[in-house]
Parts: C-alpha cells; structure tokens; sequence
C-alpha cells in the first residue's frame, strides 16, 4: 500500500510548501498485521487527521485494531519522534513508524458540544484530579520521556526507582522541533538538546539557541515586528543574566484515555501550567477568590448580548471549575498557574527570538527590573530601563500587538490553527471564500489595527485565493 499525500487534511496556510513536507511513502500492511496481540490480516485502513504525523487505524480481520502513527518530516527528528528501532527509514515499511494499541474512549472534540453544563462541569473537574495523579510524578530533568534502550549514543538522566522500578524509562534529549531544522539536523551542533538537570541550565540553553540562529541568519517563521539584531542579542544577554539567577530547590465525565504524547516535554510545572484548550478564558480573568458574575448593566442590554454575555460567563464559570479542582487535587500545577505571566513568558519569549524578534521578551524583561526584589533575588537587578526606554518599548510593543491581533482574529474568525489546519468535514472552498472575505473586511477597518490595506494583506496568515 502507497500512500503518497494527504487528501483529506487541508491546508490553507503555505500550501505548496506542505505539500512537500507532509509527504510520506511506506509499505504497512505486514507489519500492522502481525502488531498487537493478535497476528490477523488487515481488513480496513481509516485515516485520522494529525497535524504532525499521518494515524491510521488499522482494523484486523479478528475485529482487533491498532493505530499507526507515521510521522511527517516537520514533526522533528525521526530518532527523537519514534524513538525505536524502527526509527531508520531502511526498515521493511519504508518509513519511521509507531505502532500501538488503540486507546479506549471517543475524542472529546466529538462529545463536548453535545455535553449538558452539569457533564461539561464534572468533566472539568475530573481534567483537574487527572493532572494531580501526573503531577505527582517528579521528574528528574528536563527533555523527553524515552525508554532507556531507545537512547544509544545520548546522555540521559534515570527515573527515581520509586516511579520506575524496573529501570526502564529515562529523560534524554528534547524532540521539540525548535532545536531542529530540516527535520533532523541539530540548529546548533555544538549544543545538545537536553537532557538539562537544573532550570537555569536549561534556560540558557534556549538563550544559546536563539542567539546561533540569529547569528547564522536563519529565516524567521514570522513576519512580527522586532529591533535590530544587536538589540535582540543585547535582550538575550539581559535574559541570560535572569536564568542565571533561577537555580532552586523548589520548583460524559469520565477521562479514559490520554493520547497524542507524541514530542511531549518534560517542562518545570510552572511553564505546563495552563487552562485546557478545550476552556475559552478571558484575558481578564482572575484566579482567586473572586467568583464569575455577570456584568452590572446586564439587566439594560439587548437579548443579543445578553445571550452574549450568558456564553461568557458559562465559560468563566468552566474555568473557576478547572482552578478550583487543580488547586484541591493538583497542588503544584495551582502555584504554576498562579506564578507571575511575565516570568513564565521569559522562557517562552526567549525561545522565540530568532522568529518573533526581541520585543515581547523586552515585556518582560522590564516587569522584572521592577519586581526585582519582589521576586526574591538578591543584589541589584543586573539591567534597567530609563523612562526613554519604557516609552520606546511601549510604542514597539502597540506594533507587535497590532500585529498579532490580526492574526489571532484571522484564526479565531476561520476556526483555525497558526497552520490553516481544517477540519475535514468542511468544506474547504467554503473555508477558502470565508478567508478572502475576512481579508477584505479586515482590510477596509485596516486603520483600527494602525496598518495600511496593504499592510494587512502582507501580513495576513493565510493565502489569499484567486
């Protein structure tokens, strides 16, 4: 069985490119066969849509079934992202695979919508003593979750006998594809990814990343708006000086499967710690005792934005839930949630410098000189900014959110990823028409986003169609 491209899953977003680089060929059905514990012929292929890896459920003529994973070239590393012998695209199938028993359960994504508030409620709440079971488990590094015969050749760090008494897992090198380029070449050979013992060790090793693809003038993914390259390496300098400073000692309801592991990273709590995906939380919503009300003039508004209203409040109330139950049943992931944004966000920024410029690292570079002492570092605070500076920063900081407002808004209003993923059950030249109306919308309100019309059609996301 050839299958050379992917027909259902549709991209708007860089759409020659990926056909390119989401094209895979293998030969499956002997090696499916004999997988799992049944040895059956295969009777039925289904594909899964995924945006990294081609998933195939593989039904036998037994009625058992196993779902094969085989990744694209953007997924990352074929070692890193299979991690088994059958890593070496030479095999007998003809490409990097996993295969593995399917997990019991149905997607959330299917049942969410039809779910009743009380089940949406329960379910939140059990996502919350889920993520304390997981939670508990401490980690001794980090990077990525390997069995220890799949690291020859790679440093690792062992699990605590407690969690793994047999010995077989261990924490080896990060799979995440900002530490790759070309599917499998290091960004910078001289730099391992992981696995890194301590935070601080593994924050300057982002910083030294970042600041080798600026210097070896790698293309960025994006078109944000950034300084000059002296000034993004001068922020990168200011952030190593921060990550220096971080060593420490303290760092229906019912969930029947996890999936999708694939590329997970073994992260410190407080950088994991984030609202579910599945929960639409506002910008301004508060953690703590304060619970979700409706507004003061709810009373006077029109059925409209009552009913408006009514949605928003459903989903703060969905978020108090997931709080309250991570903060009883999740002890460590509640403080990661309740840690200053700015300091979460210097990793996260500073991992992105090459691609999204200096600008949202320098955010946080000044909450920080501020809060110095507050965050219980000792001395000085090793930079600072002159008013000058903040009011510089400030006026670059409206450009970069103008910037991304429009992109935001354009996945938002298209229901779609930074890719243009679509669900295949749409259809496509609709979701093609509905992207160059909002382009033309967006355009004709371009001085709402302080852009000219022709600025915005040379930053928008997707491909406009003719």
């Amino acid at each position: 069985m050839h299958i050379l491209r992917n027909i259902s899953y549709l991209y708007m977003l860089r759409a020659l490119l990926l056909s390119n680089i989401k094209r895979v060929s293998y030969q499956l059905c002997a090696t499916a066969a004999a997988a799992g514990e049944s040895c059956a012929p295969v009777r039925a292929i289904n594909k899964m849509e995924g945006g990294f890896s081609r998933a195939l459920v593989i039904e036998k003529e037994d009625a058992s079934e196993v779902i094969v994973k085989i990744p694209f070239p953007i997924a990352g590393p074929p070692k890193y992202t299979t991690a088994s012998e059958s890593a070496d695209a030479t095999n007998p199938v003809g490409a990097e695979y996993i295969i593995m028993e399917k997990a019991p359960g149905t997607q959330l994504f299917n049942k969410w919508g039809d779910m009743s508030d009380l089940e949406q409620f329960r379910f939140v709440k059990e996502v919350g003593k889920v993520e304390g079971k997981t939670a508990g488990i401490r980690f001794p590094a980090t990077g990525s979750l390997y069995l220890r015969k799949s690291t020859v050749g790679d440093s690792w760090v062992p699990l605590d006998p407690k969690f793994d008494p047999s010995g077989q897992f261990c924490i080896g090198p990060s799979c995440d594809r900002g530490w790759y380029k070309n599917g499998d070449q290091l960004v910078v050979p001289e730099h391992r990814p992981g696995p890194w013992t301590s935070i601080a060790s593994f924050g300057v090793a982002l910083i030294d990343r970042e600041a080798e693809r600026l210097g070896k003038g790698f293309t960025p993914a994006s078109l944000s708006p950034r300084d000059s390259l002296p000034e993004q390496h001068a922020a990168l300098q200011m952030t190593r000086e921060v990550m220096l400073r971080l060593e420490s000692d303290t760092e229906p309801t019912k969930i029947v499967s996890l999936i999708d592991w694939q590329s997970i990273g073994i992260l410190p709590a407080f950088l994991q710690a984030r609202f579910p995906e599945f929960l639409s939380v506002d910008k301004d919503f508060s953690i703590g005792s304060d619970m979700p009300s409706l507004p003061s003039a709810y009373n006077q508004m029109n059925t409209r934005d009552k009913n408006i209203e009514d949605h928003k409040l459903q989903q703060r109330k969905l978020a108090k839930t997931y709080e309250l139950s991570t903060k009883a049943y999740n002890n460590s992931g509640y403080k990661g949630l309740i840690v200053p944004d700015y300091l979460r966000e210097l990793f996260i920024r500073c991992s992105e410098v090459h691609d999204e410029g200096d600008i949202p690292l320098r955010a946080c570079l000044i909450e920080i000189s501020k809060d110095w002492s507050e965050l219980g570092f000792s001395g000085d605070c090793p930079f600072s900014f002159s008013d000058a500076d903040v009011q510089r920063h400030e006026d670059q900081f409206q450009k970069y959110r103008d910037f991304h407002q429009v992109q935001e808004l354009a996945r938002e209003l298209l229901d779609t990823d930074s890719e243009g993923w679509t669900n295949p059950r749409m259809d496509f030249a609709e979701k093609q028409q509905q992207n160059n109306d909002l382009l033309l919308l967006i355009m004709s309100r371009s001085s709402e986003y302080n852009m000219s019309p022709e600025e915005i059609r040379r930053i928008w996301p997707f491909i406009e169609t003719a």
